[in-house]
């Protein structure tokens, strides 16, 4: 083909390229504004960079489509120019005989060649120009619009009403029976004055506070208290530590068995560290100097009883390295155990009355184990590292302290029939949900004055069971 007709056709399909990238990015613009518009008015928050996968995409498609339909063929170049030039059908014909040799064809072709190439290429205009400087003003404005439209604002959250609180007798009654529980309780003298400070101090505080958000502020910064007080106290956890990083296994084991606070494994490490002594698996020497490095490492104070029932095992097994017979590692294995379980006694039973403590404080405030820091029943100094946080009635554990006699006194310990799990509870299982759904009304504050007392009085009858034991007595 000549020379004339190769620029038309240059111009129209530069053209239908032109349009079809115009079409592509106008589509992925409005695709673009209208996710954006979408996010404001449904209040969500925008994430621009999540609308760019979007947008790319349907501007892509809408190219490839839209050059599909405009890219022109040969035929539909020439049929276009003949229509706008108005040659008649010379354009087609010239086409239609470009391989005819003949003196005529060759003459045809020239002389629509040559006009072809006089003519500018603005006499030749493309599909729907008109349309495709409109579509692009109107991406734009749609972009403009969306950039203009106020984003909605996310509804206000209802507002929190709090509920009322008001010590009721029973609490108060409660609170009074746990400190003196403390106070008659096997721990320390240190830990246990901290404890009944913290809980007379929570007393005081709780009689003038009257939102329940308030109540259990003060409650759990009472059983933060308690645990630090509790904590900080007791040295085992740092001695299992210092152990833990021990690199002997047995040392580490023992670790373990102190870290327990249990009897039963402290003896088993005991049996099995000296068969292996005696059967020369480990030295006495060996053994000691680990157990020595683990107390510098702890910290603890020479004067604590753990300190000193570690450091007399040295001195045992010090013995042992000059002269092993099965008759001495026996006995020293033997006072070894009795005097760290000695030693561990009392800061089990710290631990104890801790545990009962905080949880007789979540039962009568009606507080979930969930709404206390994690770290009172997750240590993240614990050495054995996270668990679950249990009571541990086993009675091989040294925990024994414990607030020893004292549980709640009801009016009655007989079985009854509940309906609710059709099945028979102690009684004052019973009393305690129906004072929990009484409680929950008493808190809303919508009953008379007068019913209040009554109730209150009702209930504090039916839980001090120590007037019912002295009429009974008499």
């Amino acid at each position: 083909m000549g020379k004339g007709f190769s620029k038309f056709k240059r111009k129209l399909r530069t053209g239908a390229y032109i349009r079809a990238v115009i079409f592509g990015l106008s589509l992925g613009v409005v695709t673009f504004a209208l996710r954006w518009l979408s996010d404001k008015l449904t209040a969500t928050e925008p994430i621009f960079i999540g609308y760019v996968f979007p947008a790319s995409l349907v501007a892509a498609v809408s190219f490839i489509i839209m050059l599909l339909i405009l890219l022109p063929t040969q035929k539909r170049i020439a049929r276009r120019v003949d229509a706008h030039l108005k040659l008649g059908e010379k354009v087609q014909t010239m086409l239609a005989f470009r391989k005819d040799v003949s003196p005529m064809a060759e003459l045809q072709r020239n002389d629509t060649d040559r006009i072809l190439r006089e003519t500018p290429r603005r006499k030749v205009k493309g599909v729907a120009t008109w349309l495709f400087i409109l579509i692009p003003i109107v991406s734009c404005l749609c972009a403009a619009g969306t950039l203009l439209v106020p984003a909605k604002q996310p509804p206000e959250p209802p507002p929190v009403v709090e509920n009322n609180f008001s010590m009721t007798p029973w609490q108060e009654q409660a609170l009074n029976d746990l400190i003196e529980k403390v106070k008659a309780s096997n721990m320390e003298n240190e830990p246990k004055e901290g404890t009944v400070k913290q809980l007379e101090s929570l007393l005081i505080k709780l009689k003038s506070i009257r939102k329940e958000g308030a109540m259990k502020e003060v409650v759990i910064s009472c059983i933060e208290g308690i645990h630090k007080t509790v904590s900080e106290h007791n040295t085992y956890d740092l001695m299992a530590k210092a152990m833990f990083a021990s690199p002997s296994d047995y040392v580490a084991d023992l670790g373990g068995a102190i870290n327990s606070l249990q009897s039963l494994l402290i003896g088993e490490w005991m049996n099995n560290t000296g068969t292996a002594i005696l059967q020369q698996t480990i030295s006495p020497a060996t053994l000691a100097t680990g157990i020595t490095q683990a107390l510098s490492l702890s910290g603890i104070d020479a004067e604590n009883e753990l300190h000193v029932a570690l450091l007399r095992f040295t001195v045992g097994l010090s013995t042992l390295s000059s002269s092993l017979t099965e008759e001495k590692a026996a006995a020293v294995f033997s006072d070894a155990e009795q005097a760290l379980n000695e030693a561990l006694f009392l800061q089990a039973t710290n631990e104890s009355v801790e545990d009962d403590t905080i949880y007789t404080l979540l039962s009568i405030f009606g507080i979930k184990a969930s709404e206390v820091p994690e770290h009172i029943f997750n240590d993240p100094d614990d050495p054995r590292g996270e668990e679950d946080y249990e009571h541990d009635d086993d009675l091989d554990q040294i925990h024994s302290g414990g607030l020893g006699p004292g549980t709640m006194i009801f009016g009655s310990n007989d079985t009854v029939y509940d309906p609710d799990s059709e099945s028979y509870v102690v009684y004052g299982d019973v009393i305690d949900n129906y004072y929990a759904k009484i409680t929950d009304l008493l808190v809303d504050g919508n009953l008379p004055h007068e019913l209040e007392e009554a109730l209150n009085d009702y209930f504090a009858i039916l839980f001090n069971g120590s007037e019912n034991k002295e009429n009974n007595g008499n």
